[in-house]
């Protein structure tokens, strides 16, 4: 070969390598591009330690907010927020215990005051800067009336403007394994619907709660320190109100310490565990009151302002006629935080999974030759784990007009599979669904998105789990994720999960337990279903409004 050549041959061959490998890129289209290889990397760093839960407020959400900013102008969404880009700011209004300040003083006749430190939870929240509440003391063992097994633990005791102290659960054999009547009925947290009403009804100035010594748990914070962390703050998108006489009224119910509990029972020569016994021995309450002995409880609240972010961006359609119609995709990206003593609820499947779905079906949108019909947006929400804020939040002062939304795609939990451990678990409540079932809520507004979601389930080879879609059930999914707020002002949504699992909610929400093939196959379901609305040629009929429910 001539050595002038050479280069121009050089040049030739690298162009002609570039045009034969264009046809392949170009045929890797929607569908195609969706790889468990990017869900995971995409996963690894969301659901990772070092966000420490993307708590709502906690520095963990802002990084991971500016992580999926970076992801949507990487992929080339549009931003449409002016000068935030991607960002839509608001405020979230916090009023929070102040643990430290808060304290119970006991007094018994005789002797001197005692002071205790240890945390406890109200119902209703503290509506003010702080509360009072003082009165004598009353011990009604379980806090149960049971008419059905003859058995009343508040029989003959005087319990009005007395602070009553009950135990969870109920009478149960020796170690505590199986409950004498009542079953579920008195287990765990669920118990309070059927014991209050009747406390209540009996009007105590307070009711204080305390885990039995049989359930090996002394405080809210061991069975779970998630929840405690939930319950010892109120947030709202409003400013918190004054409001000293709304809930003083209404006797107010606590959560305690066992340490709070025995410290209260000394002057009757007992403690918790020991009345536990007896009861359960004998299967006869043994309530009374604690002649001379008062407690004051005295609550403390601060006030705070929370700046979070919604990130959302767009692909405009390629129809000028209806490109100004928008599906939008929806995931809330924030989770729990942590437990306080080292662990980190990772959320990986709650929501994580979610949020990745989006970044991967953005990209998808981006293989196409061009996009469909109508235009694509795609909104990542925080505060859903609080209230559902976010999305609440952007259907309030929307970024793009709502009468233009055509249809809300939600993904909440799409990455796991039942397994023999969800089997195993004990968990009643469960509803993680098999590796072919999809959990399908909504389309109940509109019959052609119903069709769309039936005919790409089909096509996919999985089949839809209805059991849930239904207002009226009595565990209420429809309303328990961020497609409710859209869902309300008329516009036809779709919410896919795979259902809730024995790590909800739990430390054990990690990477490492998702299925990434049925993830990837949620994504692809989802992709799918909203390339077929958003193409659609016809208008999208909402032919059964919410508001007509």
């Amino acid at each position: 070969m001539n050595q002038n050549m050479e280069p121009i041959f050089r040049k030739s061959l690298y162009f002609l390598i570039m045009m034969l490998m264009l046809p392949l890129h170009a045929q890797k289209r929607g569908q195609e591009s969706i790889s468990q290889t990017d869900l995971a990397a995409h996963m690894k760093f969301l659901a990772s330690d070092e966000l420490e839960g993307r708590d709502t407020g906690e520095p963990g959400l802002h990084v991971a907010a500016l992580y999926l900013a970076a992801q949507a102008e990487k992929v080339g969404l549009k931003p449409v927020n002016g000068e935030d880009g991607y960002f839509q700011h608001y405020i979230i209004h916090e009023r929070a215990y102040d643990l430290e300040n808060n304290q119970v003083i006991i007094s018994s006749e005789g002797r001197e005051p005692q002071f205790s430190k240890e945390h406890f939870f109200m119902f209703p929240a503290v509506d003010n800067d702080s509360t009072v509440i003082e009165g004598e003391v009353v011990f009604a063992g379980y806090g149960i009336n049971d008419r059905e097994n003859d058995y009343n633990d508040l029989e003959n005791l005087d319990i009005e403007g007395k602070v009553v102290l009950i135990m969870s659960r109920g009478p149960m054999n020796e170690d505590g394994t199986e409950m004498r009547f009542g079953g579920e009925k008195y287990a765990g947290l669920m118990g309070f619907r059927s014991k209050m009403p009747y406390i209540y009804s009996r009007n105590p100035k307070a009711v204080l709660v305390v885990n039995d010594p049989k359930s090996g748990m002394k405080s809210i914070e061991d069975m779970s320190p998630g929840i405690a962390n939930y319950l010892s703050r109120t947030r709202t998108l409003e400013p918190v109100a004054e409001s000293p006489a709304a809930t003083m009224d209404r006797p107010r119910m606590l959560l305690i310490h066992r340490n709070l509990a025995d410290r209260i029972l000394e002057t009757s020569g007992k403690n918790l565990e020991e009345l536990q016994k007896e009861i359960d021995r004998e299967g006869n309450p043994r309530s009374f009151q604690l002649d001379g002995t008062r407690v004051r409880i005295e609550a403390f609240t601060e006030d705070n302002e929370l700046k979070v972010p919604n990130v959302f961006g767009i692909i405009e359609g390629s129809d000028p006629g209806l490109k100004d119609e928008m599906v939008i995709y929806l995931a809330h990206y924030d989770h729990v935080g942590t437990d306080g003593e080292g662990g980190v609820f990772n959320g990986a499947d709650d929501n994580a999974s979610g949020t990745v779905g989006l970044i991967e079906i953005a990209e998808a949108f981006m293989h196409e030759k061009k996009p469909p019909a109508r235009s694509i947006g795609f909104l990542w929400v925080s505060a859903e784990e609080i209230g559902l804020f976010g999305s609440r939040y952007f259907a309030d002062h929307p970024l793009v007009p709502m009468e233009q939304i055509v249809s809300v795609i939600n993904l909440d939990m799409i990455g796991r599979t039942k397994s023999e451990e969800d089997l195993l678990s004990g968990q009643n409540s469960l509803t993680i669904v098999g590796k072919d079932t999809v959990k399908v809520i909504g389309a109940l507004q509109s019959s052609l998105i119903m069709d769309i979601n039936q005919e790409t389930l089909e096509e996919l080879g999985l089949s839809g789990n209805y059991n849930y879609n239904d207002p009226n059930h009595p565990d209420r999914y429809f309303y328990r994720s961020d497609h409710i707020n859209f869902a309300r002002m008329d516009i036809p949504v779709l919410f896919y999960s795979t259902g809730t699992h024995r790590d909800y909610h739990r430390v054990t929400d990690t990477e490492e337990r998702i299925d990434y093939a049925k993830f990837e196959k949620m994504v692809e379901l989802s992709y799918l279903v909203g390339y077929k609305i958003a193409g659609f040629r016809g208008s999208i009929e909402v032919d059964n409004p919410m508001s007509g429910w």
